[in-house]
């Protein structure tokens, strides 16, 4: 029973099935004829189970095969034939004898199978299956050949020798192995067992000369086979005994082989892992070096710049211009004045200069002049005591204390009143705030940065900003360009705008279509970023996930058409000129002509309405002179 659980515990299906026809035979031998049936059940059973997972096509070759027929007969004749009776001259061994030599021989095959099954390395697999072969079968010598592309230097072309014992490998290449050469080959032509008893009798071998005078004796070759692939053989023999080799041996290393070879492909296949983790650990070593690299060039190119300005999306020349400025200055006190239209990030800017300087751990404070009422601005950026106006219940820090050790940034500057543009000057040159109604100043360190959208110099030109006042708060001028003038950005703030969007309004993220980018960037925005931040977030709030297109863009077509005359006299007779020739430097194709013109296909067509320029083809050809195609 101990050694039916171990054939049952074996992981190959034809090992359990070739044992259990093993074990039947030997009972059928010694008359067991019960226990034999059990057995011959069980070996077609396991044959029945591996037919049940081959695909139908192959289920027909599978009945045929030789081996599941010659194992039914064999089971057969074992079951039925009758026990002999030993008779007082007979030298056969007893019943007791028998069933304790297959005993001993099932566990050892059990116990060489499981060592074989733990081992991963090659080496130590056919290492140990030619130890177990020659232990089993009793040989006096052997070897182990396995398929190796492009082998040409051992005995057998394709296959290399990759154990012995009693043997090496120069004694392949000898006379006498020539035989055992031309034994293994016609093993593995056939895919099946050879075994001769006595090679100088054998009718396949005795016409070698190398039989006759080399005294060969036993031969045994069992085809390493998988999936109906010859992997290799091992090879066995005796020199001094014939019928070395009994139907037991065959049978057990038939087993052994074919445990052998999962054995030798599963080590195989570790092998190929392992040197593929190899090549992927060096590619990725490889990759991590280049990265590396690839690190210390970005930082060298950042070293330049000095500072990161990742919330300050562009890379036009005019905003690289904007970068350069701000390294320049980020780590000084001198006071900034920024000059962009609305909605070109002036604020922006400004929180870069703090939060790229030392004065980062400081307060940023932000306020617009022209969103607070005169009366309040005072009160807002100096503070007030308690009392010091009417409705004044309770003591005011200002804007300046508040940001004391840190940055003021004052928005809209130039809508500051003249008497209020005195005040913040006295602050500006002495360092020191008085609240209202205050009896001592307060001294504060604050870098100030400050920004308009109106020229500041041509407001002191027109005696409506000090003079003095704009040479305090411009140390360094840095002029913001409009979207208009660096539509090259507009791709990377769209994608980086639908990102932060996406994210503060819990919305899908979306593809802009290449439609969609070409109504973006044409657009002039007078609103600059702040309106394409808007457009953007209508259009994603109607998108709902799907590709934005030109449909949920709420912004007219690019208005380059304004570049077209549109009024009468020499103005219209310009426009329908420049139409005319349009249409006749791209062949009469009305859309290639409407975009050479930077308008859309349906104002092309109005316009020509307007100046009575046929739109027929045929017409259109006579009355531009060209040929129609």
């Amino acid at each position: 029973r101990a050694l039916l659980r171990e054939v049952a515990d074996l992981e190959v299906p034809e090992t359990r099935a070739e044992l259990y026809h093993l074990l039947a035979a030997a009972a059928g031998r010694r008359g067991l004829a019960e226990t034999a049936r059990k057995l011959q059940g069980r070996c077609l059973w396991e044959f029945s189970k591996i037919r049940n997972r081959l695909p139908e096509e192959m289920k027909m070759d599978f009945e045929k095969n030789r081996k599941v027929q010659s194992l039914d007969e064999a089971l057969g004749a074992a079951v039925e034939a009758p026990v002999a009776r030993p008779t007082a001259s007979a030298a056969a061994p007893v019943p007791a004898e028998t069933a304790a030599r297959d005993d001993r021989r099932f566990h050892r095959f059990a116990e060489i199978s499981r060592q074989i099954s733990k081992r991963h390395e090659l080496a130590e697999i056919l290492a140990r299956v030619m130890d177990a072969a020659v232990e089993v079968s009793g040989a006096e010598r052997g070897f182990l050949l396995l398929r190796e592309d492009g082998a040409k230097t051992g005995a057998l072309d394709g296959f290399e020798m990759k154990a012995a014992r009693q043997l090496n490998r120069q004694s392949l290449q000898k006379e006498d192995f020539k035989i055992s050469m031309t034994a293994v080959r016609q093993a593995m032509e056939q895919g099946g067992v050879l075994l001769t008893e006595n090679a100088q009798l054998d009718p396949r071998l005795q016409s070698k000369k190398s039989v006759a005078a080399f005294q060969l004796k036993s031969i045994l070759v069992v085809p390493l086979e998988i999936d109906g692939r010859i992997k290799g053989a091992v090879y066995l023999d005796h020199r001094y005994r014939p019928d070395c080799f009994r139907e037991e041996d065959v049978v057990t290393l038939n087993a052994l082989a074919a445990q052998a070879a999962l054995a030798i492909e599963k080590a195989e296949m570790i092998a190929e892992l392992k040197e593929a983790k190899r090549k992927l650990e060096e590619r990725v070593e490889s990759q991590e070096k280049r990265i590396e690299a690839l690190s210390d060039e970005l930082t060298q190119a950042r070293d330049q710049l000095r500072y990161g300005y990742e919330e300050i999306v562009g890379q036009s020349p005019a905003m690289m211009e904007v970068f350069h400025l701000l390294d320049h200055v980020t780590e000084t006190p001198i006071p900034v004045w920024i000059h962009g239209e609305s909605g070109t990030g002036k604020e922006l800017i400004a929180r870069s200069l703090h939060f790229n300087s030392s004065r980062k751990p400081k307060p940023f404070l932000a306020v617009n002049c022209s969103a607070i009422p005169e009366n309040l601005l005072e009160s807002e950026l100096f503070g007030h005591k308690k009392g010091a106006f009417t409705h004044a219940d309770r003591d005011r820090v200002g804007l300046f204390e508040q940001a004391n050790g840190g940055t003021l940034f004052l928005d809209e500057v130039a809508d500051m009143s003249l008497a209020m543009q005195v005040k913040l000057l006295r602050v500006l040159q002495e360092g020191e705030v008085r609240p209202l109604g205050a009896a001592k100043s307060v001294k504060v360190d604050v870098r100030l940065v400050t920004a308009s959208n109106k020229d500041l110099e041509k407001l002191v030109e027109e005696g409506k900003f000090r003079q003095d006042l704009f040479f305090r708060i411009n140390g360094l001028t840095i002029r913001l360009p409009p979207l208009r003038e660096r539509r090259d950005d507009i791709p990377l703030l769209v994608n980086h705008l639908i990102e932060k969007i996406s994210r503060d309004f819990k919305l899908p993220p979306v593809e802009v279509s290449d439609e969609a980018f070409e109504v973006l960037v044409q657009h002039p925005w007078p609103g600059n970023i702040r309106q394409l931040e808007a457009v953007l977030r209508n259009a994603l709030l109607f998108a709902k996930g799907r590709p934005l297109t030109p449909a949920f863009l709420s912004i007219a077509k690019p208005t380059a058409e304004a570049a077209l005359p549109a009024a009468g006299g020499e103005e219209k007779s310009a426009e329908r000129q420049l139409i005319l020739e349009a249409l006749r430097r791209a062949r009469m194709d009305k859309l290639t002509a409407a975009k050479d013109l930077g308008i859309s296909l349906r104002s092309l067509y109005m316009r020509m309405e307007k100046h009575r320029i046929p739109k027929n083809k045929a017409v259109l050809a006579k009355y531009l002179g060209i040929k129609a195609s």
